[in-house]
């Protein structure tokens, strides 16, 4: 069988996470979380599954890693560097000029494989990989053997911003800790950056949709199976006990949003708090920057 691999892009703090587990919960989809980081954080820092397990643990996901490479899988630190000597955000463009050094072609391959490895002992017809990065999108268009299907999520760059300065912390760690912080200048320059790669790379994908964050909490359950259908995916027994309610199992997402550890009811509601707490120098600076790009997304 080959595999749909539903590459989700974009900067930070749009929703993501939430999408992700609700498509997870759906018969014949598996939820994978932040794929980019299963060798950092899941296999070398010992964070912990989706299900409460350190990765490494995980029965699921040793299950996995023995389908995708037999008994000699990639050392950890090795496929790390390789992410830091080819995979990061800035080589996107020379993945889209179909550059291919050996540690490029190497990396690729380690890719591929662990897709295949998730799809032979999930049976996931559609793996989730919520990573956002643009090169793994661009990594993905060329790839064999996988399907890929490309949904870029968007949301008000004024919200991410907002959302990127709060206090929040990050429970799969060892010991008490938060997650990384931005400014508005920073936030706002990864957004423009991240959303504008993703738009050159969603041209080598014909399988591509965007999704804006607020128009998913609006309609969390028409969005979720309209992406589906594209997908050939049914929606008879999904989470969703109404229009906006789902009901969320667990999951072995390996990286991501703290919000992936959240399981049983749960009601998707609109994030709007920037609209009354963002301060006026934040919100100045996030707006003028991102204006151009953030008009195109229908934000005025």
């Amino acid at each position: 069988m080959t595999p749909s691999v539903l590459y989700v892009a974009g900067w930070g703090r749009s929703g993501t996470t939430i999408l992700e587990t609700i498509l997870g919960a759906y018969d014949g989809v598996f939820a994978a979380g932040e794929l980019h980081y299963l060798w950092r954080r899941g296999l070398l820092q010992g964070r912990r599954c989706g299900c409460g397990q350190p990765v490494r643990d995980c029965d699921l996901w040793r299950e996995i890693l023995r389908a995708a490479y037999g008994d000699d899988p990639p050392p950890p630190r090795y496929v790390d560097g390789l992410q830091r000597t080819v995979a990061r955000v800035r080589h996107t463009r020379r993945e889209l000029a179909s550059a291919a050094p050996a540690e490029l072609t190497a990396y690729r391959d380690i890719v591929r494989r662990l897709y295949r490895g998730i799809s032979a002992v999930t049976g996931a017809g559609v793996i989730v990989d919520s990573s956002k990065r643009p090169f793994g999108a661009a990594l993905l268009a060329g790839m064999s053997g996988v399907r890929p299907y490309l949904l870029h999520v968007v949301r008000d760059p004024r919200a991410v911003s907002f959302s990127w300065q709060r206090p929040t912390a990050q429970p799969d760690r060892a010991g008490p800790a938060l997650m990384r912080q931005h400014t508005p200048l920073r936030s706002t320059a990864h957004w423009l950056v991240w959303n504008n790669l993703t738009e050159q790379v969603a041209r080598r994908i014909p399988d591509r949709r965007r999704v804006r964050y607020e128009d998913f909490a609006a309609r969390p359950r028409a969005v979720v199976e309209d992406l589906l259908a594209d997908l050939g995916v049914g929606t008879g027994h999904g989470p969703f006990t109404d229009d906006r309610t789902v009901s969320l199992p667990v999951n072995h997402t390996v990286s991501g949003n703290p919000g992936r550890f959240r399981t049983g009811e749960v009601t998707i509601r609109a994030d709007d708090a920037w609209l009354r707490q963002l301060p006026w120098q934040g919100r100045l600076v996030t707006a003028a920057l991102s204006l151009p790009l953030r008009y195109r997304y229908g934000y005025t």
